[in-house]
């Protein structure tokens, strides 16, 4: 029996009044907080995290669930609403250049300070406004095709003829592709950015692999600091940073990177007069930190996917295998021009990259009052457009859960896509295509990713027959990371 509650003891009082309190505030909030703009809008059942992987068994299923156009939700704790459908979701992405008069929607502010929290300031990734303008405007010349193809052309090559012979070492055995393709991607955007890797645990990305406990711990450095620690999280962005003023300290010194060849990606910012003095050195060390994580983690991601859909789809890696022996069937071979030709290569990348894309949503501000497909869209407002529904409308894609890359073969895929001009296709499936995201707002690494991509899958289905006999594989967090990594074998074939 529940005894009889004390008034008179100090911690009951303290207990009752902190619990009023609470709820006084609570009250007080309801009443005069602002009316949720979609109230009116059906809850969705949408999470922000990858909830699909291909399965082979359900190929066939004609359609998904059909969701509302709008959805309301909540975006770290603030109303938003989701917007399931192609052509809103594509006018949306193709008007968020802020900086340019018109231009209504621009990225969540509420994911700049996550991302900036992550990676210990502001970046190309995580800027607004007329500063991102600046970045994207030194970096976009940098990172197009025409120039990254013939620098790293050669080093994707002979860095993925290497990994060749490695898994040729394990004639057949069961191996963790994921971590392999994670060393390669990493070794090849070092290339570009130092002409040399970091060594054995110099640079760690472990913050990604549960970023809420690290978003938890870094809102707490002020109060480690007090204590006299310093969180694992802080700690991990430190050592990050270290690396990379290491290398910019050695061109400062006056120590060439290469022997030979072009400039790096750091020698060549380090003439901008953004990045000189101390404030633009930090400024450069958190810009190189995001291209060096985005420019190898989620491509080495795609690569497993991919790796896993051919596995279970034999025919097509054949046709894959069959493309890449008439084109390219020797080492001389390997041209970025004959690699523009493998058009099923390449429409078997994209379909993988629309079932399993990098980012599952976008989140995207709005400036200013506006009306989205006849929905009233308040300043201030998320909105989220969530790239692994649009990517599987069974309306654009017949059979989305199906892999079907013959469905991209009439599509534009040229190696050297233009960074500022994605998504401007006229096609339905090029504006269904959000995995890079679109307009001036796509992704820098898009034309890296898809290199590696073609080089890796070519090279691959060349050599080996490749096999998975494990459960379907789950995606466990929102960038596409394998809760367990698939083992794959790799069965040695005569090159035909």
């Amino acid at each position: 029996m529940l005894q009889s509650i004390d008034w008179s003891d100090k911690s009951t009082k303290a207990v009752s009044i902190t619990a009023a309190t609470v709820a006084s505030a609570y009250v007080l909030y309801s009443i005069l907080s602002p009316k949720n703009p979609f109230a009116d809008l059906p809850r969705t059942k949408y999470s922000y995290a990858h909830s699909f992987t291909y399965d082979p068994a359900k190929k066939d299923v004609e359609a998904e669930e059909e969701f509302p156009k709008f959805e309301r939700s909540s975006y770290i704790g603030r109303p938003s609403i989701v917007v399931n459908d192609i052509d809103l979701s594509h006018h949306v992405l193709a008007r968020q250049d802020r900086y340019k008069q018109g231009h209504l929607f621009g990225r969540s502010l509420m994911f700049s300070s996550t991302h900036q929290l992550l990676f210990g300031g502001v970046n190309i990734a995580n800027s607004n406004g007329q500063d991102w303008k600046i970045r994207r405007d030194v970096l976009v010349p940098l990172f197009q095709g025409r120039v990254m193809v013939p620098d790293l052309l050669p080093f994707i090559v002979r860095r993925t003829q290497q990994l060749v012979e490695e898994i040729k070492s394990h004639k057949g055995k069961p191996i963790d592709i994921d971590e392999r393709y994670g060393t390669l991607t990493a070794d090849v955007i070092c290339e570009y950015l130092f002409a040399q890797s970091p060594g054995p645990g110099e640079v760690k990305f472990d913050n990604f692999i549960n970023p809420a406990q690290a978003i938890a711990q870094l809102k707490l450095t002020n109060l480690y600091a007090f204590f006299g620690f310093k969180s694992t999280a802080s700690r991990e962005i430190e050592q990050n940073c270290a690396f990379i003023r290491k290398m910019i300290h050695k061109i400062k010194r006056g120590e060439k990177l290469r022997e030979n060849g072009p400039l790096t990606l750091a020698e060549k910012l380090l003439q901008f007069e953004q990045y000189q003095g101390p404030e633009g050195e930090e400024r450069l060390i958190l810009e190189l930190l995001i291209v060096f994580f985005a420019g190898h983690d989620t491509t080495a991601h795609s690569m497993t996917m991919l790796t896993y859909i051919l596995a279970k789809e034999p025919e097509c890696q054949q046709r894959i295998r069959e493309e890449a022996n008439e084109l390219i069937p020797d080492d001389d071979s390997l041209t970025a021009a004959n690699l523009g030709k493998l058009k099923y290569t390449s429409a078997a990348i994209k379909e993988n990259l629309r079932l399993h894309p990098v980012i599952p949503e976008v989140a995207i501000e709005c400036h200013e009052d506006n009306t989205l497909g006849q929905c009233h869209i308040p300043a201030g407002s998320t909105v989220i457009l969530p790239v692994v529904r649009l990517h599987r409308d069974p309306n654009v894609f017949k059979k989305p859960l199906a892999f079907v890359p013959e469905r991209w073969l009439q599509e534009d895929l040229d190696l050297h896509s233009d960074l500022e001009a994605v998504g401007s296709g006229k096609s339905l499936l090029s504006k269904a295509f959000f995995t890079f995201s679109q307009g001036t707002h796509s992704c820098l690494g898009m034309n890296l990713a898809y290199l590696e991509l073609r080089v890796v899958t070519a090279l691959l289905a060349q050599n080996f027959d490749i096999q998975y006999h494990g459960p379907v594989p789950e995606i466990c967090n929102a960038l596409l990371r394998l809760k367990e990594v698939p083992l794959m074998e790799f069965h040695e074939r005569k090159r035909d």
